[in-house]
């Protein structure tokens, strides 16, 4: 299936600055003009944007600039836009094509590694959108894979002006440990085929304890190191880096830590006063019940102090009324009127009874004046709880709200520092996993008697076959020609050099500016093969100065100024229209190009166009 991507547009944002960028379209652009106005800066950024994990060129036009966009279109139409700080970390991913952080789209998190376990993470992303998912290459010749990344690929589409006139081969890196990896990754564009299916070589496991077996033991260690570090931060082994992820993580997590704790003790003083606001309002409501209850109780003792008055005014009454009769015969003890001792102690002395009478009278009386004084105390206490009470539950109510604002934000926090503390775990067991496989190394260069950067060169095994090895030769073959290149009439690929010999000179020991050139014409076909066997490839291709010989030729035999290689070079690439070309250049293109181009002209010129990448 030819599953593709095209580059639609990079742009760098800032809070005080106006955006800027590139446009690109579909089949050839050309950024061209003079020196140091960013066109090499523009890969950089394509690079950096494409999960790179180093930092961006610290130039002055960047400055006041936070964040990256990088805005990419699939073959099936559908478009992404993918954010990321310029001080590198993960991106985040947002539907569509945007210039500026969008208001109204929800962006997901894609991590910076790759990591095969985890679909969240950009290599995973851009590798379904051109059907390479899940596709695992070799790493060494033993057999063992790793699973496939984008990073894979970025070399066979990015190239910069250093790598394009190197002396090695067009595939690979340089990197010796990488070798096996980069050619399996060249057979899975060329073929389609993956090394899901290859079984690693067993090890022979009765070896004396000699000094190799004791140098594929420790190999073996570090394979199986290396293979728990893939596990936890994918393809990433670089200690550089990951120290200073952990010192990032460090910062965060005291940042975290700080606002964490704030939200904390703000959620506990939360707690505590709906703690004390709820004893006092039960408190209130406990008084209220007992002032009720002292109440109907005084009201029962008032209403028998009030009945002890009536009783005793009616003695007093009575004793006065007796008083004032004429002299009888004493009814209580018979006796005549002139027996009678009335000054004595008699329970017929009504004047000792009206006395008494009054004497308990003026006792209740006051009793009750003392109870009516506590009664309306506490009719006014009862009464000051009308305001009181609502009063605390308006304050109850507002510390529980507080408390429902406070405890998803504390949950969310608690959540985010656990998160944290965990990736700096998994990236001190990889820094942890990295000192061990240095120390193995170390340990190895020991028993070999040789330094510790010393590594056993891997015998180069792929599957790629001579009938696929030349018909790509031939592809390539025909763009040399179509180009009108001297002498490119025999092609083929050297499996020992993993390079090309063209009229049976090696490609790499040409000078600089026909290494360049030829290296264009390597990339470019390695796009037209896959695009014409329906395979994937990342779709684009970015070439930086490959007409070199026509501006710095080494020699006359590196000098392509007398030839129309450059307007061939144009006329070839602007006809490619499902794919995408970006050429960077100093040269200016053929007036032929225009209609059927994209341009881009730096000028260095403040009053003519555009002066460069960050001056409009």
């Amino acid at each position: 299936m030819d599953a593709s991507l095209t580059i639609r547009h990079l742009y760098f944002i800032g809070p005080r600055k106006e955006p800027v960028g590139i446009e690109f379209s579909y089949g050839l652009n050309v950024v061209y003009g003079a020196s140091e106005t960013g066109k090499s800066f523009i890969l950089d950024g394509l690079d950096f944007m494409l999960g790179s994990g180093a930092t961006l060129r610290d130039i002055p036009e960047r400055v006041g600039y936070d964040r990256v966009l990088l805005g990419v279109e699939d073959s099936f139409g559908q478009s992404f836009t993918f954010e990321r700080s310029t001080s590198g970390g993960d991106f985040l991913c947002y539907e569509g094509l945007h210039r500026e952080v969008p208001a109204n789209v929800q962006g997901v998190v894609l991590r910076a590694k790759h990591n095969p376990n985890r679909e969240d993470n950009l290599s995973r992303f851009l590798l379904k959108k051109i059907g390479l998912d899940s596709k695992r290459i070799k790493k060494n010749a033993r057999g063992e894979t790793n699973s496939l990344s984008f990073r894979n690929l970025v070399h066979l589409c990015l190239i910069n002006e250093e790598d394009i006139q190197k002396q090695g081969s067009p595939f690979e890196t340089g990197q010796v440990i990488s070798r096996t990896a980069e050619m399996s990754t060249l057979k899975l564009l060329l073929t389609g085929v993956d090394d899901s299916a290859v079984v690693p070589a067993e090890q022979d496991k009765t070896r004396s304890a000699s000094r190799a077996a004791k140098v594929e033991v420790i190999d073996e260690l570090i394979e199986s190191y290396r293979d728990r570090l893939s596990g936890l931060v994918g393809e990433e082994d670089d200690a550089g880096e990951l120290t200073d992820q952990i010192t990032r993580l460090n910062e965060s997590l005291t940042r975290e830590d700080q606002i964490l704790g704030q939200t904390e003790q703000a959620y506990r003083a939360a707690l505590g006063e709906r703690n004390r606001l709820r004893g006092s309002l039960e408190e209130a409501h406990e008084r209220s019940a007992e002032i009720q209850e002292l109440l109907a109780r005084f009201r029962i003792l008032e209403n028998h102090y009030e009945s002890d008055l009536r009783r005793l005014a009616a003695i007093r009454e009575a004793g006065t009324l007796v008083g004032a009769l004429d002299a009888r015969t004493c009814p209580l003890c018979a006796a005549p009127p002139d027996a009678q001792h009335l000054d004595g102690a008699c329970d017929g002395n009504t004047d000792a009874v009206v006395a008494a009478a009054n004497a308990e009278i003026e006792k209740i009386e006051l009793l009750l004046r003392e109870l009516r004084e506590t009664v309306s105390q506490l009719r006014s206490e009862e009464g000051s709880f009308g305001t009181l009470v609502p009063r605390l539950e308006e304050q109850l109510a507002a510390a529980e709200a507080r408390i429902a604002d406070l405890s998803p934000s504390l949950t969310s926090m608690r959540a985010a520092y656990a998160t944290l503390m965990n990736e700096r775990s998994i990236v001190q067991n990889a820094l942890n996993l990295l000192a061990s496989i240095a120390d193995l190394h170390a340990r190895r260069a020991e028993i070999e008697g040789a330094p510790p950067a010393a590594r056993e060169v891997e015998v180069l095994s792929t599957d790629l076959s001579f009938s696929v090895l030349g018909e790509f030769s031939k592809t390539l073959e025909d763009i040399l020609l179509a180009w009108s290149f001297p002498e490119a009439d025999r092609v083929h690929f050297d499996k020992e050099s993993r390079d090309f010999i063209i009229s049976g000179k090696p490609r790499g020991a040409r000078g600089k500016g026909m290494r360049a050139i030829t290296h264009a014409a390597v990339t470019v076909a390695l796009l037209e093969f896959t695009k014409a066997k329906q395979l994937s490839h990342p779709g684009f291709v970015v070439l930086d100065t490959p007409l070199l010989a026509y501006r710095e030729p080494e020699g006359d035999e590196d000098d392509l100024s007398g030839t129309d290689v450059h307007e061939r070079f144009y006329e070839y690439l602007a006809q490619i229209a499902e794919r995408q070309v970006i050429v960077l250049e100093n040269v200016d293109p053929p007036a032929s190009i225009q209609d059927t181009a994209e341009e881009t002209f730096f000028s260095k010129n403040p009053h003519s166009g555009r002066y460069g990448f960050f001056l409009l």
